[in-house]
């Protein structure tokens, strides 16, 4: 589902979509990861080795960002440009999420 630019982050449809837990693809090379649930400020995942969760008002800067053009919508090039301008908080996790939820490319 690919999402037109100027698409604010809509957390309505994420929780609709994860709050019961889903499995979302990987990127190539990447590990399966599991959402497990949402909250009001958190998206948690899981992977066979951790637990993490992805800050929303974190999720909302970065596809604030790419609206503007400032950062890249291809996900695997969104990884560094994340981790060093948003917050090194789980950067291929998130572009993970953010592609199955339709944000990247």
């Amino acid at each position: 589902m690919a999402r037109l630019d100027g698409d604010k982050l809509d957390w309505d449809m994420i929780v609709a979509k994860y709050g019961d837990g889903a499995e979302v693809d990987s990127l190539p090379g990447g590990a399966k990861i599991s959402v497990s649930g949402v909250d009001d400020e958190y998206i948690h995942v899981t992977h066979r080795l951790w637990k993490a969760s992805l800050t929303r008002s974190n999720l909302e800067r970065a596809i604030d960002m790419v609206n503007a053009g400032t950062m890249t919508r291809v996900a695997n090039e969104f990884i560094d440009q994340y981790r060093t301008t948003i917050a090194d908080e789980r950067p291929t996790v998130t572009a993970t999420v953010l592609k199955d939820l339709g944000y990247l490319d």
